[in-house]
């Protein structure tokens, strides 16, 4: 999917690094992102958190799946291909 993130040169990014441990304590981590602000990942790690407390990826209610996660933040640097 496209999307439009016009910013400059070294500017800082984030992303949501989320780290899931399912019902049989098998982990995946997956990342989202980039955003422009650290707020905006913080609340996509929220959301899986809470999501993960009650369903499962099929969308099955468990409450036995569990998210933690963390925000991580980067720089941009532009150059032509």
């Amino acid at each position: 999917m496209a999307r439009s993130i016009a910013m400059s040169a070294n500017a800082k990014v984030y992303r949501a690094v989320v780290t899931i441990t399912d019902r049989d304590g098998t982990t995946s981590q997956r990342c989202e992102g980039p955003y422009d602000s650290p707020g905006a990942a913080r609340a996509r790690v929220t959301f899986w958190t809470n999501y993960h407390a009650d369903y499962d990826d099929e969308g099955i209610p468990t409450g036995t799946s569990r998210a933690t996660g963390h925000v991580e933040e980067g720089t941009v640097t532009w150059r032509p291909l």
